[in-house]
């Protein structure tokens, strides 16, 4: 008896053994697995992955936008979000103070999610339901964008940068320093009137001349960005009141205003960049 009761004891110790081999053997092919695998960051970013690029330029001089423009902005916002496409990487640019004579950089940055499971098995990432990839978007949206977005837009948020308004300066630096390659795209959301040590558009006479003489002067040369060409452009216009008059005497008109920059745009090899007027709670054309 005793002997047959120490056979069952070693039985019973190699099957424990084998459990446990083929146990550990399943939880070293899982990790097998799992290595090599892509994870996307934070920011649903899959940095080994192709993207798309989307550079956003937000002007916060003042006078910043008013409530009813801020709404405007932000609907604009959320539907550039919403559509963009797996793994597009928008990243968002401001004329903040520590932005200007430095590397433009982004004030964060969001990449678009999946809408099905096969764009994820297409980056070798782990798999996931439709479902899961929806709650996933909505909450890189709710916890990352929408608030950096909120407090960017916000008419009363107390930014360092009042005064200067350096978007020529600004579209430089993001073609020098952001990879936009053909096909990428470069949103401009500002009223235009350019302001900073280098060209004062409206306040100062003779800053602001039609593109074609514009680009003439010798300051030009120091302005002169990259080339847009291949890159999809787009401005959001901030409307204001009072051009002809007061410090904005030397522009006469709104239509003025995009005239110049729908030059200057052109004539950087953007082949037909798009205006949206912001009106006062209102986007149009």
């Amino acid at each position: 008896m005793r002997r047959r009761s120490r056979s069952n004891n070693i039985l019973k110790t190699v099957g424990l053994s084998s459990v446990l081999a083929v146990g550990i053997g399943g939880l070293g092919y899982i990790t097998w697995q799992s290595m090599g695998k892509a994870t996307a960051d934070e920011y649903g970013c899959f940095a080994e992955a192709p993207q798309r690029q989307t550079v956003v330029l937000v002007d916060v001089s003042e006078p910043k936008f008013n409530e009813e423009q801020t709404r405007s902005l932000f609907r604009y916002f959320n539907q550039l979000y919403s559509k963009l496409e797996f793994n597009e990487r928008l990243s968002v640019v401001t004329t903040a103070e520590d932005q200007i004579g430095s590397v433009p950089k982004p004030r964060f940055h969001v990449c678009g999610q999946a809408s099905n499971p096969a764009q994820i098995e297409a980056v070798n990432a782990d798999a996931a339901t439709s479902g899961f990839l929806d709650r996933q978007k909505e909450r890189l949206f709710e916890h990352k964008f929408a608030p950096a977005m909120a407090e960017i837009l916000s008419p009363n948020t107390d930014s360092r940068q009042r005064y200067q308004s350096p978007i020529l300066e600004m579209v430089q630096g993001i073609r020098r320093f952001h990879p936009l390659r053909p096909g990428d795209r470069l949103v401009i959301a500002s009223d235009l009137i350019q302001n900073s040590d280098t060209v004062q558009f409206c306040r100062t006479k003779n800053d602001m001349p039609p593109f074609s003489i514009f680009k003439k002067k010798s300051i030009y040369g120091r302005l002169k960005p990259e080339s847009l060409e291949g890159i999809d452009v787009e401005v959001l216009m901030i409307q204001r009141h009072g051009y002809g008059v007061s410090d904005l005497s030397h522009c006469y008109s709104e239509e003025e205003l995009r005239r110049f920059w729908k030059d200057y745009l052109i004539s950087n090899g953007a082949a037909n960049p798009s205006f949206v007027r912001v009106r006062h709670g209102v986007i149009g054309d």
